[in-house]
């Protein structure tokens, strides 16, 4: 145990993550998770991520290093749309982060960046230079700004990028699809690890209490005779929630017993708000923004919806799963890895208004197949989803990563 311990010791990490902040999305929250164990067992972690002005205070692990780099645009959480102004900011957190990596580099002999975007693309070259390991987690497929998705884009720019990220010592790829956009991209099967997303078991949990349910129901504020619905995430167009507001508005034809609960905050707030405004369902939807207390909403939730065209494995979809919920996701990127329809969830097209509505429909009506299905997705979660199932791998990586590559 004390030989095991020396080991982890001995590792010394820096986690990148331009989001480091739970109401940011699942990439920012897999960091955290992940930093936070590895600090835990004993791993020297120093984590280097945007410095943002205006988010919603909390509290991180104490005694673990966290650089917060500057860069333009630092009440901008959001840069997933392209354009000029996004890139600017992009480049400017690059070039700080550069700085950073460069100015602390006696504190870690491995970075692992957690996306493999510009950041990476950036600072790749500047850390081969100055000897360190570089691990990046793909951490979303064909989206055109991740290794695996660059090949003849861009013009010429998309090839230069790949022939870049090939320094990359080791890929992590969080589902099937990844791993093969990467296989197809050229990078050599020995330098793709799969492996899974992962949450913490004490921060998503059932709850078993009905009374309890009813009542943090009544403090978020839904009727007592209504179905809670729930998505959380950013509101961006791969989200996909036009979809989801044109699926209600179709539901209600047939059934007004239910609300619908919108978490997040993104640049498609206003134009969604405004849709549902015409599409009259002021009573039936809410958009709650960026909320810190996200496992009350999930414990008081009766259905959980995702209704994205595109995905790498969504951590809100782990989250909903862990606290006994059943899941209406769509057919797309890891949702599948997770997902087995009709068992421990059920899968739909994306895109198709209709089957939405319908599935929608099938849960709020068949009690039975609601409760088996969300029985199996905690089953799910407890067996394969639960950091200790995953988090030792990543330390078992960096010692590779260390000793043989």
């Amino acid at each position: 145990m004390n030989n095991e311990l020396q080991a982890k010791s001995s590792l010394r990490v820096c986690i990148v993550s331009p989001l480091f902040h739970p109401n940011l999305g699942g990439v920012g929250r897999q960091a955290i998770a992940l930093s936070e164990y590895l600090h835990s067992a004993g791993v020297e972690v120093v984590v280097m991520c945007r410095k943002f002005v205006g988010l919603l205070p909390w509290k991180q692990r104490d005694g673990l290093q966290v650089i917060q780099v500057p860069s333009l645009g630092s009440r901008k959480f959001d840069l997933e749309a392209k354009s000029a102004v996004n890139l600017l900011i992009s480049l400017s957190y690059c070039f700080s982060l550069m700085f950073a990596l460069i100015r602390f580099r006696v504190r870690y002999d491995i970075v692992h960046f957690h996306g493999s975007s510009l950041h990476l693309i950036v600072n790749v070259i500047p850390l081969k230079i100055m000897g360190k390991k570089v691990i990046a987690k793909v951490a979303g497929a064909k989206m055109d700004v991740e290794a695996g998705s660059f090949k003849s884009k861009y013009l010429f720019l998309g090839d230069i990028f790949v022939r870049m990220l090939k320094r990359v010592d080791l890929f992590i790829a969080i589902t099937d699809e990844i791993r093969q956009d990467l296989l197809d991209e050229g990078y050599a099967p020995e330098k793709i690890f799969k492996t899974s997303n992962f949450i913490l078991s004490e921060q998503f949990y059932p709850l078993e209490d009905s009374i309890k349910k009813k009542a943090l129901k009544k403090t978020i504020g839904v009727p007592e005779d209504k179905y809670m619905i729930t998505f959380s995430g950013r509101l961006v167009q791969r989200k996909r929630l036009d979809v989801l507001l044109e699926a209600i508005s179709l539901l209600r034809r047939s059934r007004q017993n239910f609300v619908v609960y919108i978490l997040g905050t993104g640049e498609l707030m206003e134009g969604l708000v405004k849709k549902s405004d015409n599409l009259h369902l002021q009573d039936s939807v809410v958009f709650r923004g960026n909320v810190s207390n996200m496992l009350d909403y999930l414990q008081a939730s009766d259905l959980y919806v995702i209704t994205s065209d595109r995905e790498g494995m969504p951590n809100s979809l782990l989250e909903a799963m862990a606290c006994r919920l059943p899941v209406i996701a769509t057919r797309i990127g890891g949702v599948v890895d997770v997902i087995e329809d009709k068992k421990n969830g059920l899968l739909v097209t994306s895109g198709d208004v209709e089957e939405l509505k319908d599935a929608i429909l099938k849960l709020l009506g068949d009690e039975r197949l609601s409760k088996s299905i969300s029985q199996e997705a905690y089953r799910t979660i407890k067996e394969n989803y639960y950091i200790d199932k995953v988090a030792d791998k990543y330390i078992s990586l960096y010692k590779r990563v260390l000793n043989e590559l």
